[in-house]
């Protein structure tokens, strides 16, 4: 019974599609179809355009038209499966003034699909029976670019001013519309950023009364603007101040104190990262004529940074510690001459050369002249310089006592007359 009862719904299914096979291709009856919603195109707009600034303002057929079709059952089938490829097409290249148009429209008008033959199909009704065109004067305008942007930066960050690739932009359309813009904004939001943002955005137009311009009949040859927002890193940082020891005097014996002690600097983070601290210009402590400096240094930040703060220069205070400062008169006795080109004696007209030493206040007042020796180098003489007298750079070293230096806050030199002298 079960074979039976499949044998007959197997022969059923035969049955129907050989009744259906029957219809479509040996009846093949005519029928109607009706296809909704196909679209219109305007062929020679480019024309208008271009040759009388003249565009398509606006049309009775923006949702596309309602066609009514005859023809054979197996045509309609193949129309409605490629209703896609169906479309009218309206020719407005003669037109040249700024004025409603209406056009007839009839089967030679509409693109068919290619596996559709216009023999086999007549046009029997369509909605609306006219196409209906407005033509507008084409209008130009340059307006500007404003950018509105909305930026939290993360902690330890800083949002500058943002800044677009268009200030300007030419748009295009209607002249009774194009004349209501007012200017082009972008706006651009973010929240928690931690580095620069650059984000192409479209814009909107807004008329002067500050509202949207919703139109799809102004254009313009720019749809995004670039926008860029610098985000820097900021952090606090010490004024670090070096020092070169010297004159009895090393950075351990000194009180320094800077102000500021710190300021905020801005930048990115991969260059903030890789500053501990902002290095003022250095002081020589050997050429502090006193045991106390007050001096001002600028602040210089390195590459790619910003000072925050606003701070541009420091005040430097150094006190040195336990140390103390006497004048001394150095007789020529203790000059030395070196480097001396041969034929030349030197004889120094300098007879006493006043320095100045630094000590610690245990060893000052016993240091005597005999701990300090004057090196004059003749090196840069030469055997034609004889007969003359001559102004000699010297060196000043002070032997014996730790901690004991000269004060160099000023070239120490003698004069020499170069002697002659024979073989």
């Amino acid at each position: 019974m079960r074979n039976k009862k499949i044998l007959s719904m197997l022969l059923a299914v035969v049955i129907s599609l050989g009744i259906w096979l029957y219809v479509v291709l040996v009846e093949n009856p005519e029928k109607t179809a009706t296809l909704y919603n196909i679209p219109v195109t305007f062929s020679g707009e480019d024309v208008l355009r271009e040759d009388y600034d003249l565009i398509i303002g606006s049309t009775n057929v923006e949702s596309g038209v309602t066609l009514d079709f005859r023809g054979r059952l197996s045509e309609l089938n193949k129309l409605r499966d490629d209703k896609s490829e169906l479309e009218v097409v309206i020719d407005v290249s003669r037109l040249r003034t700024a004025s409603e148009q209406s056009f007839t429209y009839d089967l030679s008008d509409i693109t068919l699909p290619a596996s559709v033959s216009s023999q086999n199909l007549s046009l029997i009704g369509r909605d609306p029976n006219k196409i209906t065109v407005t033509l507008a004067q084409l209008a130009r305008r340059t307006i500007e670019v404003r950018v509105s942007a909305d930026i939290k930066a993360a902690e330890g960050y800083l949002a500058d001013r943002a800044t677009q690739d268009y200030s300007e932009i030419v748009i295009e359309g209607p002249q009774d519309l194009v004349n209501q813009v007012d200017y082009a904004l972008v706006t651009l939001s973010r929240e928690n950023v931690d580095q620069t943002i650059t984000s192409s955005l479209p814009y909107t137009l807004i008329d002067y009364d500050s509202n949207v311009i919703d139109s799809t009949e102004i254009s313009s040859d720019v749809t995004e603007i670039q926008v860029t927002v610098p985000v820097s890193m900021f952090k606090d940082v010490p004024l670090e101040l070096p020092t070169i020891d010297g004159g009895g005097v090393t950075r351990d014996d000194c009180v320094i104190l800077v102000e500021p002690e710190t300021i905020q600097i801005s930048g990115d983070a991969s260059i903030l990262e890789t500053i501990p601290s902002i290095r003022l210009s250095s002081v020589d402590l050997g050429s502090m004529e006193s045991n106390t400096l007050t001096t001002t240094r600028a602040i210089t930040l390195p590459e790619g940074c910003s000072n925050v703060s606003g701070v541009q220069e420091a005040k430097v205070t150094i006190q040195i510690k336990n140390k103390a400062i006497r004048q001394m008169q150095i007789p020529s006795t203790n000059f030395q001459f070196i480097n001396v080109p041969d034929g030349l004696m030197p004889e120094s007209r300098t007879t006493m050369l006043q320095v100045s030493i630094r000590a610690n206040e245990s060893d000052i007042d016993e240091i005597t002249e005999d701990n300090i020796r004057v090196i004059a180098d003749f090196s840069s003489f030469t055997s034609a310089d004889a007969g003359t007298a001559v102004t000699v750079p010297v060196r000043i070293y002070l032997d014996g006592f730790e901690g004991a230096g000269i004060i160099t806050s000023k070239e120490y030199s003698i004069v020499v007359d170069l002697v002659a002298i024979d073989g």
